[in-house]
């Protein structure tokens, strides 16, 4: 197991701990840097790419880490011919989008980040977890 799969795992059991202590605002947080460590690992383990590689493409395209690193993944899931590839990289794109906003919504906006939304997160992360399993 890889540092950054630990991290993933420890990052998406404490996102529920929190959850099931009422600690709302900080749950999207774990839950979106669990599936984001886990995509790295894919970046670095699987693809066999390296941060430098990483940190290129971002400056080059002028778009964050976040992006590109999603972006790559769900590439590799669709050049993969596994099957339901393009199904998982469909899903894994739109959810992993989905949970990027409710983090940006849970780190940074002045409004109330409640038990729905972190159960929302959860989800997402819950989903998604398992189609990136599929590809490391």
């Amino acid at each position: 197991m890889s540092n950054l799969q630990n991290k993933s795992d420890i990052l998406t059991d404490a996102a529920k701990f929190l959850h099931d202590k009422g600690w709302y605002p900080a749950v999207a947080h774990g839950a979106y840097y669990g599936c984001y460590q886990l995509s790295k690992h894919i970046w670095l383990h699987k693809m066999r790419k390296t941060q430098q590689e990483l940190d290129m493409l971002c400056s080059s395209g002028k778009i964050g880490s976040h992006e590109v690193l999603i972006n790559e993944v769900r590439n590799f899931m669709r050049d993969s011919k596994k099957t339901d590839c393009n199904n998982h990289m469909s899903d894994y794109y739109r959810l992993i989008g989905q949970l990027k906003r409710l983090r940006v919504k849970a780190d940074y906006d002045d409004e109330i980040f409640d038990s729905s939304a972190s159960r929302n997160a959860i989800s997402l992360s819950d989903t998604i977890i398992p189609i990136l399993k599929k590809y490391q």
